[in-house]
């Protein structure tokens, strides 16, 4: 299933009445025990998705990978990862919030593809599951602030909220790069392909050679190969299309550029060849892209 909007999202789990802003929800999985379904099937959101949780006795599997919420964790989802949950029990349930946004809800003039680059913990293959080592009274105690605001619901508070969560993705930007907020992945292959996924939002000209990509994480090209097979089922020159791809359509919906410089600031010299390259992984041209989704 794929839910296009948040508001599809909180049909699908039994309480679109709670919905209060079509680009911004927030829920205390406590508040709705009796709502929520305790199983369900594997789903696919377009916006982004914060959840943290602590003591909470349900298995999560996001994209393939499964882990228990009774651990303390934050779980950063990337627009269409996959999700699918099954509650175990709710005795003794512990404290644990989700959220959702539209990246166009935080105001920062930053397309999805741009908050991939400024975020590193938002990544499209990889598991989104952190375990939090030092600092998670404040990462509850910004979700709590935040669920609080939207229980009061005002055009101040929505502001107010806003900030909020502004901080709580730059505090968990510095937590990510300072080490105390460490990722889930475990096998060196994991770790290979996450750093070669975050390699890639980063490089300001990503159509370059994989021999490029493995030079900078000291590995050989068929290592690099082998990795991304293993890690995310996908070779590693598809997880560099799709980010070329996110990264050129994310410009045609969100800037004034010209086909030409969006060509250009993908890698391609040539505005045709970048039109060819885009309609065989989009179905449309690129000029036909913008026009059908602005």
């Amino acid at each position: 299933m794929i839910c296009t909007t948040i508001q599809s999202l909180l049909e699908e789990m039994n309480i679109s009445r709670f919905q209060k802003h079509q680009d911004f929800h927030i829920l205390k999985f406590k508040d709705h025990l009796d709502d929520i379904p305790m199983e369900t099937d594997t789903r696919q959101c377009d916006f982004f998705q914060i959840v943290i949780t602590k003591e909470h006795n349900v298995e999560v599997v996001v994209d393939n990978v499964t882990f228990s919420a009774l651990d303390h964790s934050i779980t950063f989802m990337a627009p269409l990862q996959m999700l699918s949950t099954k509650v175990r029990s709710i005795e003794h349930l512990g404290v644990g919030y989700m959220l959702v946004f539209n990246s166009s809800f935080l105001r920062l003039g930053l397309s999805n593809f741009s908050l991939f680059q400024k975020f590193p913990f938002f990544n499209i293959n990889h598991s989104p599951v952190y375990f939090l080592k030092k600092n998670e009274g404040l990462f509850f105690n910004l979700m709590e602030n935040i669920y609080n605001l939207f229980q009061d619901y005002s055009e101040e508070n929505i502001e107010i909220i806003r900030s909020y969560l502004v901080i709580l993705l730059y505090e968990a930007r510095k937590s990510f790069l300072g080490g105390s907020i460490k990722n889930s992945v475990t096998t060196r292959y994991n770790e290979i392909a996450f750093s070669y996924e975050n390699l890639i939002k980063t490089s300001p000209n990503k159509r370059v050679s994989l021999e490029y990509y493995a030079n900078k994480l000291n590995i050989s090209t068929i290592y690099l190969a082998e990795c991304a097979k293993k890690a995310t089922g996908k070779t590693a020159k598809q997880i560099l299309t799709e980010y070329i791809i996110l990264e050129a359509s994310s410009l045609l919906l969100q800037s004034r550029k010209t086909i030409d410089e969006i060509a250009y600031s993908v890698g391609y010299s040539s505005a045709s060849n970048f039109a060819l390259f885009f309609k065989k992984h989009t179905g449309l041209t690129p000029s036909n892209y913008r026009k059908t989704h602005i």
